[in-house]
C-alpha cells in the first residue's frame, strides 16, 4: 500500500513538472550576435552591370544588403537566398548585415569593383539617302555594348548623337566633300570601341518640272511597268514644235497591258498654287490614241489624279492639255506617269513625249 502512494506521488510531481516547462518563456536575451559574415559576389560577364550576392553567416534570421552605390534601401535576403543588383562601373564597398532573432547584428563590409568589357563585333551600317545625295544613313550592332555613339565629322566640336541597336540615324551635310564617319560601341563604364569610315556626298540632283530631256547629268531614271519601256533618247523627229536634241521615248512592247506605261518621280513636290494645268508634246504615228497622265503621292500611290487627252495628228509633234484644275491639293504629287494608247494592248509601238511643264 505504501508503495502505490510513493508511485502516485511521483506521478504527479512528473505532471506538475511537465506543465511548468511547457509554460516556461524562451530567454532571447541568451542569442548570441551573429558571426562567420560574408558573402560571394559574382558580376555577370555581360556588360549589364548585374551582381549575384549571396551572403552567409550562422545564427541568424536576416540579411541586409547595402550597396554602397547610392541606393537608399537596402536588399533584404533571407538565409540560403541570393539578390541581384545592377552596378555601374566603379569600386564599391558592400555591407553585408546579419540579424539574429533577437535583433542582434554582425556586419562584414567587402570591396567589390565592376569593370565592363569593350564591345566586340561591331559593324557599322553607313548608306546613302537615295532621294538627297548630301544625306546618309547610319545604323549599327555589335555585342556587350549598351547604346551607340555617331561622329558625322562636319564639326570638330560637334556632339555626337547617341542610338541604340536597331535605331536608323539619318543625316544631312551642309556641304559635298569627303568626312570621317566615327561610330562607337559604349557600355555603361569606360570600355568602348570604335569603327571610322569614310563617306563622299555630292550636290543633290534635282529633278523637276519642266522635263526637257536635255541634260547629260540628271539620271532621268524611268520605272517601267506593264510591258513598256521607256527611255532618253535622240530626237528622231526634230521640227515643228519640238527641235530639241533629246526626248522621252517609250515603246509599249507586243502583248503589253492596256494599262502599261512609265513613270519618272520628281526631286519636289509640284506646285498646284497658281497653274493648274499640265502640258506634254507628243509624236505618234497612230492619230486617236488617249495619252493618259497620273500624278501619284510618293507615299501612297492610291493618292493620285489621272486625266487623258487624245492625239489627234499623225507622226508631227502635237502639245496636248492636261487640266488638274479639280486636282486634290491637300495632297503632294512627285511621281509623274505616262500612259500611251490607254486601254489598247500593246503591238510593239513607239511614242515620243517631250517638255511636260506646268502651264495656265
Amino acid at each position: 500500500m505504501k508503495k502505490i502512494q510513493l508511485i502516485g506521488a511521483l506521478i504527479v510531481l512528473s505532471i506538475f513538472s511537465s506543465c511548468s516547462k511547457e509554460n516556461e518563456v524562451p530567454n532571447l536575451d541568451a542569442i548570441n550576435a551573429p558571426g562567420n559574415i560574408t558573402a560571394t559576389m559574382d558580376i555577370k560577364p555581360d556588360n549589364s552591370g548585374d551582381v549575384v550576392i549571396r551572403p552567409s553567416g550562422e545564427g541568424l534570421t536576416q540579411f541586409q544588403i547595402f550597396y554602397g552605390d547610392g541606393t537608399t534601401e537596402p536588399g533584404i535576403v533571407n538565409p540560403g537566398g541570393t539578390i541581384t543588383h545592377t552596378f555601374l562601373e566603379g569600386t564599391f564597398q558592400v555591407k553585408v548585415v546579419g540579424t539574429t532573432l533577437n535583433g542582434k547584428t554582425s556586419e562584414v563590409t567587402m570591396p567589390l569593383t565592376v569593370t565592363y568589357i569593350a564591345p566586340t563585333d561591331l559593324v557599322a551600317n553607313i548608306a546613302p539617302v537615295p532621294s538627297n545625295s548630301l544625306g546618309i544613313t547610319v545604323s549599327a550592332t555589335a555585342n556587350l555594348e549598351n547604346g551607340f555613339k555617331v561622329y558625322f565629322g562636319e564639326d570638330p566640336n560637334e556632339t555626337p548623337v547617341t542610338f541604340l541597336q536597331g535605331d536608323v540615324i539619318t543625316h544631312f551635310y551642309t556641304n559635298a566633300g569627303t568626312y570621317q564617319v566615327k561610330v562607337v560601341a559604349t557600355t555603361g563604364g569606360a570600355a568602348s570601341v570604335e569603327v571610322i569610315q569614310p563617306v563622299t556626298v555630292t550636290v543633290p540632283v534635282l529633278i523637276n518640272l519642266p522635263l526637257d530631256f536635255e541634260s547629260a547629268t540628271l539620271p532621268y531614271s524611268f520605272t517601267n511597268f506593264g510591258g513598256a519601256t521607256a527611255t532618253v533618247a535622240d530626237n528622231a523627229n526634230i521640227g515643228g514644235i519640238d527641235t530639241s536634241a533629246k526626248v522621252g521615248k517609250l515603246i509599249k512592247g507586243a502583248g503589253a497591258q492596256v494599262w502599261a506605261g512609265s513613270f519618272i518621280e520628281l526631286s519636289n513636290p509640284i506646285d498646284f498654287s497658281v497653274m493648274k494645268k499640265m502640258k506634254m508634246k507628243v509624236y505618234s504615228s497612230n492619230p486617236g490614241i488617249v495619252v493618259k497622265m497620273k500624278l501619284e503621292n510618293l507615299a501612297d500611290s492610291s493618292k493620285n489624279k489621272e486625266i487623258d487627252a487624245t492625239l489627234t495628228t499623225a507622226n508631227s509633234w502635237q502639245e496636248l492639255t492636261f487640266d488638274f484644275n479639280s486636282i486634290n491639293t491637300t495632297y503632294t504629287y512627285q511621281r509623274v506617269v505616262v500612259f500611251f494608247d490607254f486601254g489598247v494592248g500593246g503591238n510593239g509601238a513607239t511614242y515620243y513625249f517631250d517638255d511636260i511643264k506646268q502651264s495656265n
